[in-house]
C-alpha cells in the first residue's frame, strides 16, 4: 500500500509537472511586462524606471497610491512581485501633492526577456522534477523527497498566474492557495535537502537546519497564505507584509546555504571533491534565489532583474546534472541498475501494445472482423497477464547477461557460492565466502563478519577494516538488539548506532545482514558500498541476503555435524562403558559362585 501511495503520489506530481511545463514552452511567445515601479510602506512610489510607462504617465518619485483603487492586477504586482502580462492595463488613483488624479498604465513589454525566462524555468524546472521523482521512486528518503518537492513552483506557467490576476470567485482562491503552498513547499524542501545531502544523515549544523525546515515550511506557508488571500480581497496597504514577505525567501535560503557549507567543511578525504559540483550548484541556485527576491524589491532595473531571473532559473538544470550524478555516486542509486530495469519494461510494454495493434489492425481493419479482433483482444491480455511473471524474468535475465555482463557473472558467481556455502564443513570457510566472495564479485568498499561467542559478538573476517575498528559488539549492541529482534536485514543509519570505532568515509558499512540459525541471531554480516561510491541495489542486496541465508544453512550443517559428531562418540563411549559393565559384571558372578 504505501508503495502504491507514493507511485500515485509520484505519478500526479509528473503529471503536473509535464502540463506545466508544457502550457510555459507552448506559450513562451506571450509577452512578460513590468510596470516599472516600486512602493515605500507608506505607499508611496519609492522608485519608477525612466523609461517605462508609468513614469510617461507622469507618476514621481514621491507620489502616494491610493491602495484602494488599485485593481488585483496592480496589487499582485506591488505586494507579491509577480510579472505581469506585456501591454496589460491597471488604471488607480495617485495623490500628487494636493491633487488627486487617476491615472492608466500599461506594463512594458520585455518580449526577449520573457520569452528567454518561461523557456529556462519550464525545461530547467521539468530536469529538475524528473530526476527528483526518479530518486523517490527508487530511493525514497527524506532527502529525495525534498529534492522532488524543490521542482513544482519552478514550473508553474505564467498564464496560469497571468488569470488568477484577473479573475475572482471561488476558483481563483484555490488557486492563490495551492500556489502559496505550492511556493511554500520549496524553500522548506531546500532546507531539508541542503541539510540531508549527500547521505540523508544530517550532522552538527546541518541537523538544526533540518530539525528546523518542517517549522519553517509551516510558518512560510501561513504567511503566503495569509499574503494572497489579503491582497486578494483586502483594500488596504498590508504594510507589515513587505519585510516579512521577504524574510521568508532570504531565512531560509541562508539556512541553507549554511547547512551546505556545515556538511562540505565537516567532510574528509576524497568525498569532499565530489560533493563541489553539487554544493556549488545550490549555493548558486539559493544565492541567486536570495538576490532575485532583495534586488528585485529595491531596483526597477530590467536588466538587472533580468539577469537574476535567468541566474535562478537556469541553475535547476545545473542542480538536475549535478545531483543525477552526485546522488549516483554518492550511495543513493546503481545506475546499471535503472537502465537494467528501464529496458525491461519498455520491451514488455512495447511489445504488449505491438501486439494488440498488430490484432487490431489485422482482424479489425483488413479483415474488418472486429468481433474476432475484440476475441483475441481479450485472449491475448489474459495470456499476457498469465505469462507477464515469466516473460519479466527471462527478459530481465536476458538483458543483464548480454547488456551488463559484468554484473550478471558476479550474481551468478555469489550464486554458485551459495549453492555452496550449506556443503561447509568449516566456519571459517563460511566467514570466507561472507566477506571475500562479496567484496571480489561486487566490488564492494568493505566487508565483516561478527559471530556470536560467549555472549557477545566478535569479529571473526573483515575486508578494510583496521586493527583499532570494532572488534566486537555487545549483545546489547543497538545494531545486534535490532536484527535479533526483527531478524531482516537493515541499513545501519537507520537506527541510532553510535559508535566511534567504525569504519567512515567509502569503507562506511550501509548494509546489516542478520544470519539466524534457527530463530537465534549466530553471526551479523556488515557490508559497505562499492568501491566506487555507488550504493547497492535492491538486486545486489538480495544476493547478499540469499549468502547470507545459505550462510545460515552452512553454520547449522556445521552445527547438526558437531551434534552427530558428539553424539556418535557418546554413543561409543556409553557402548565402552556398558563393556565394561558387562565384564565387572561376569568377574563379579565368578567371584560370588567361587
Amino acid at each position: 500500500m504505501r508503495y502504491a501511495a507514493r507511485v500515485a503520489f509520484i505519478t500526479v506530481l509528473a503529471l503536473f509537472e509535464i502540463v506545466a511545463a508544457a502550457v510555459s514552452i507552448g506559450s513562451f511567445q506571450k509577452p512578460i511586462g513590468t510596470y516599472g515601479f516600486l512602493l515605500s510602506k507608506d505607499v508611496t512610489f519609492a522608485e519608477i524606471d525612466p523609461g517605462s510607462l508609468t513614469a510617461r504617465a507622469g507618476i514621481v518619485t514621491g507620489d502616494r497610491l491610493l491602495y484602494e483603487t488599485l485593481p488585483l492586477r496592480g496589487r499582485r504586482y506591488a505586494i507579491l512581485n509577480e510579472e505581469v502580462p506585456g501591454g496589460a492595463p491597471i488604471a488607480f488613483a495617485i495623490v500628487h501633492g494636493a491633487r488627486t488624479r487617476w491615472v492608466t498604465v500599461r506594463a512594458t513589454d520585455l518580449l526577449a526577456i520573457g520569452q528567454t525566462e518561461s523557456l529556462t524555468y519550464a525545461i530547467a524546472g521539468l530536469a529538475m522534477g524528473i530526476v527528483g521523482l526518479v530518486l523517490v521512486l527508487l530511493r525514497p528518503s527524506r532527502m529525495t523527497w525534498a529534492f522532488a518537492l524543490i521542482a513544482p513552483a519552478l514550473v508553474l506557467p505564467f498564464p496560469w498566474l497571468f488569470w488568477a490576476q484577473q479573475s475572482g470567485g471561488a476558483a481563483a482562491t484555490l488557486f492563490d492557495v495551492f500556489v502559496a503552498l505550492i511556493y511554500a513547499m520549496q524553500p522548506a524542501a531546500i532546507m531539508i535537502f541542503a541539510s540531508r545531502f549527500p547521505s540523508d544523515r544530517p550532522t552538527g549544523t546541518a541537523r538544526l537546519v533540518d530539525r528546523l525546515a518542517l517549522p519553517s515550511g509551516v510558518a512560510i506557508a501561513g504567511l503566503y497564505l495569509y499574503a494572497y488571500l489579503e491582497v486578494r480581497y483586502s483594500h488596504a496597504p498590508p504594510v507589515h507584509l513587505f519585510s516579512l514577505y521577504d524574510l521568508s525567501v532570504v531565512i531560509p535560503g541562508l539556512a541553507a546555504l549554511l547547512a551546505l557549507i556545515s556538511t562540505y567543511v565537516t567532510t574528509r578525504g576524497a568525498a569532499r571533491s565530489r560533493l563541489v559540483p553539487v554544493i556549488g550548484s545550490f549555493v548558486l541556485l539559493i544565492l541567486a534565489d536570495v538576490l532575485q527576491q532583495i534586488v528585485g524589491e529595491h531596483t526597477t532595473n530590467n536588466t538587472v532583474s533580468f539577469t537574476l531571473a535567468l541566474l535562478f532559473s537556469l541553475s535547476p538544470a545545473l542542480i538536475a546534472i549535478t545531483v543525477a550524478y552526485g546522488i549516483v555516486r554518492h550511495r543513493v542509486m546503481d545506475i546499471s541498475f535503472i537502465i537494467s530495469r528501464t529496458l525491461v519494461y519498455t520491451i514488455l510494454t512495447f511489445g504488449a501494445v505491438a501486439l494488440f495493434a498488430l490484432i487490431e489492425y489485422v482482424f479489425g481493419r483488413e479483415l474488418e472482423h472486429q468481433g474476432v479482433a475484440t476475441i483475441l483482444n481479450i485472449l491475448a491480455a489474459v495470456g499476457l497477464g498469465i505469462s507477464f511473471n515469466l516473460l519479466h524474468r527471462h527478459l530481465e535475465d536476458w538483458i543483464d547477461r548480454f547488456l551488463f555482463r559484468q554484473r550478471h557473472l558476479a550474481e551468478q558467481r555469489l550464486a554458485a557460492v551459495a549453492r555452496a556455502l550449506p556443503h561447509a564443513s568449516t566456519a571459517a570457510a563460511i566467514e570466507a565466502a561472507l566477506v571475500d566472495e562479496p567484496v571480489a564479485a561486487l566490488g564492494l568498499s568493505s566487508a565483516a563478519v561478527f559471530r556470536h561467542e560467549k555472549g557477545r559478538y566478535r569479529r571473526v573476517r573483515a575486508h578494510a577494516w583496521t586493527d583499532d575498528e570494532a572488534a566486537e559488539l555487545d549483545a546489547d549492541d543497538a545494531l545486534a538488539l535490532r536484527l535479533r529482534a526483527d531478524l531482516v536485514a537493515i541499513d545501519p543509519s537507520d537506527l541510532p548506532w553510535p559508535r566511534t570505532d567504525l569504519p567512515g568515509g567509502d569503507r562506511q558499512a550501509i548494509y546489516a545482514v542478520p544470519i539466524i540459525v534457527g530463530h537465534h541471531l549466530e553471526a551479523i554480516a556488515l557490508y559497505g558500498g562499492h568501491g566506487t561510491g555507488e550504493d547497492l541495489d535492491p538486486d545486489e542486496r538480495s544476493t547478499l541476503r540469499k549468502l547470507a541465508a545459505a550462510a545460515s544453512a552452512g553454520y547449522d550443517h556445521i552445527a547438526a555435524v558437531d551434534l552427530r559428531t558428539r553424539l556418535r562418540d557418546a554413543e561409543s563411549e556409553n557402548a565402552t562403558l556398558r563393556g565394561v559393565e558387562r565384564k565387572l559384571s561376569e568377574l563379579l558372578a565368578k567371584r560370588l559362585q567361587s
